[in-house]
């Protein structure tokens, strides 16, 4: 193949290839895990080799993403930022949210602390075979959120986020850092 890839980013499926090492799995569908070279060996086993260790999502890492779908009790995240010790890094990753992760108490479903389109930060809880993530730290869970009705940027009011338009509510698992986006990353409210 020949092709150098992020983390995250798509390589092929299980009907191609075995995932190998620098590589995971997410429903039948193969990723890289790390920055490096597309290698195919004769077995089909497919590997990301080389690149820098710096862009290795480790455990401990903190990752700044879109909510881009729930299927409970799990939420996907894409990841767009990498930060480890102050310094933040561009990256592409996927991750995933388990919803006993979100607040630290029994949580069934998700959709009752994080929407799709929430800005949420996480840190990594695991990287084996799939990027896991946290958001039971106060620093960490939903830092920039739409309403859910008229898709206008929510404030938050004490601990509550409000939106302005709807005059109305709406519950999430706030950051103690809602608003605050780190000096490097980039929020782009016209998402859709």
């Amino acid at each position: 193949m020949n092709k150098l890839v992020l983390p995250g980013e798509y390589i092929g499926t299980e009907e191609e290839f075995i995932p190998g090492p620098g590589t995971y799995e997410d429903g039948g569908k193969i990723f890289a895990s790390r920055v490096g070279e597309v290698v195919v060996g004769q077995d089909y086993r497919v590997m990301v080799r080389g690149g820098s260790n710096e862009f290795t999502v480790r455990p401990g890492d903190e990752i700044i993403g879109v909510v881009t779908e729930i299927n409970e009790p799990l939420a996907v995240v894409s990841g767009e930022y990498l930060i480890r010790g102050g310094k933040v890094i561009e990256v592409k990753v996927r991750a995933l949210i388990h919803a006993s992760r979100i607040t630290g108490q029994y949580l069934d479903a998700c959709s009752k602390a994080i929407k799709v389109r929430d800005v949420v930060r996480g840190r990594v809880v695991s990287t084996r075979g799939k990027i896991d993530l946290t958001l039971q730290q106060p620093d960490l869970g939903v830092i920039y959120a739409y309403c859910s009705r008229c898709r206008k940027p929510l404030e938050r009011i004490n601990s509550e986020l409000y939106c302005t338009y709807c005059q109305r509510s709406e519950l999430r698992k706030i950051s103690r850092k809602y608003g605050e986006i780190p000096e490097g990353c980039v929020i782009n409210e016209n998402r859709r």
